[in-house]
């Protein structure tokens, strides 16, 4: 019989949650990127951001129709099964549980490894390796899921906090773009006037834009895990919408501004130059070798904030997978525990599903054979899960038409089209990267042996 979890999170950590999904280390380290995409056109990389980002908040608008439809727990395993059934539903949600989240986190503490232990290099004396990312990386995940299992609020404490504590430089360093602007104060190589005068004739500014958005779509991907504690939102039919649109529009114009202030300050040549260390070089250069310190601690804050926000779904999967009645029982993940109101059982499985990718992204990002074959572990869930949210995009279709989503026609099929849009850049990114057909054989390979646990 379905049971559910109590709410226990308010609109302010549910906002804090999407952000938090959204900012790790992704904008610290491709805006370089998204410039060489550009060609180096500051203006092109602008008109990216923003085409992106609109198409990422009217994805946030769709799945916001079936968060009201469906405020209980569940997610996007919930829609699923609502919009395609059954069968669909639990292949969603097993390829979360097995692949999804466990994958994606153990990538994201490796890299907290890779900063923190970079970072105290500056003052000890030894070389790192990949085993030294991975164990500080695997101790940072065990400290913050003890957190979340002992004491969930705390847990969403943590959330906010890191989730403000990123928000801030990256704040800081658009306003200062902002006010060299104002100023006058920005090299006249620097502006987008110039970017828009030095298209050149055998190109145009939207095909220039155009490839920026792969690279841009990756940084305001996991918005979407926000659905995952539905059932613990309080009054979840009204904050779970608020927090996808209102979270994911935030995000956008924090995303912009900073662009602008990197742009302004050191110009797309200077970015391209120093490639990902450009943010430590910008901060050095505005801050001293103190200020390159701490953004280095902020990024690391960022990346372990965008980690927490992760596991929080992530804990409660098993548990949603099982409640929603098209999976055989297993491990008693349905119990509850009184003191915490958490499924402590399903968090366990969880924690040994990192622990296993924590082992397999250490083995395939240190073997020659995966390493020369640029095979990106990484690279195998976000594809999926973008196939998932299109197919939710487009679901809405006929909800629409039969009424069952209230309101104008006519901008729902828009709002549900450009999403559409949007899904299918990081889709088509996502499929023509060398190794695709590796990654669809893996994926393959997962769900079907799901199958042995789906419950007809």
């Amino acid at each position: 019989m379905s049971q559910n979890l109590a709410p226990k999170y308010g609109l302010g950590t549910t906002i804090s949650l999407v952000i938090g999904c959204v900012i790790g280390s992704g904008i610290f380290f491709k805006v370089d990127d998204i410039l060489i995409a550009a060609q180096g056109n500051s203006l092109a990389g602008l008109i990216g951001w923003v085409v992106v980002g609109l198409s990422v908040v009217l994805g946030a608008i769709s799945l916001a129709y079936y968060a009201i439809l469906l405020p209980n727990e569940g997610g996007l395993i919930k829609y699923t099964q609502y919009r395609f059934g059954n069968k669909a539903s639990f292949y969603v949600g097993w390829f979360y549980m097995c692949a999804y989240y466990p994958l994606l986190g153990a990538v994201l503490y490796t890299v907290a490894g890779i900063y923190i232990v970079n970072l105290l290099k500056e003052f000890m004396d030894f070389t790192p390796s990949f085993i030294h990312y991975s164990f500080v990386g695997f101790s940072c995940f065990v400290s913050l899921f003890y957190i979340n299992i002992k004491k969930p609020s705390a847990g969403a404490l943590v959330q906010s906090i890191s989730t403000v504590i990123k928000v801030i430089p990256l704040a800081l360093i658009a306003g200062i773009g902002i006010v060299s602007l104002f100023k006058g104060d920005v090299n006249e190589l620097n502006t987008l006037s110039y970017a828009a005068s030095t298209v050149s004739s055998n190109t145009s500014l939207f095909a220039l834009a155009s490839a920026t958005f792969i690279p841009i779509a990756f940084t305001f991907d996991g918005w979407y895990v926000a659905t995952q504690i539905s059932g613990e939102v309080i009054n979840p039919k009204r904050n779970l919408p608020l927090a996808l649109i209102a979270g994911t529009s935030l995000v956008l114009v924090i995303y912009v501004f900073y662009y602008l202030g990197i742009v302004f300050g050191m110009g797309s040549d200077g970015v391209i130059a120093y490639g990902d260390a450009y943010i430590t070089e910008f901060t050095r250069e505005i801050a001293s070798d103190f200020g390159a310190i701490v953004m280095q601690l902020v990024i690391i804050i960022s990346v372990l904030g965008a980690g927490n926000a992760i596991l929080i779904g992530a804990l409660r999967v098993p548990y949603q997978l099982v409640n929603s009645g098209n999976s055989k029982h297993f491990l008693n993940v349905l119990k509850i525990d009184k003191k915490t109101n958490m499924p402590l059982n399903s968090a366990y499985l969880m924690f040994g599903l990192y622990t296993l990718m924590f082992v397999l992204y250490y083995f395939t990002s240190t073997n020659p054979l995966f390493v020369n074959a640029n095979f990106e572990l990484s690279n195998l869930p976000i594809t999926f899960v973008y196939l998932i949210n299109l197919s939710l995009y487009a679901g809405l279709f006929s909800l629409i038409k039969s009424g069952k989503i209230s309101g104008n026609k006519w901008v729902k099929y828009s709002i549900s089209s450009v999403a559409i849009f949007g899904a299918a850049i990081v889709l088509y990114g996502g499929i023509t990267t060398s190794n695709s057909l590796l990654y669809i054989a893996v994926v393959s390979g997962i769900l079907l042996f799901g199958t042995r646990f789906y419950k007809k």
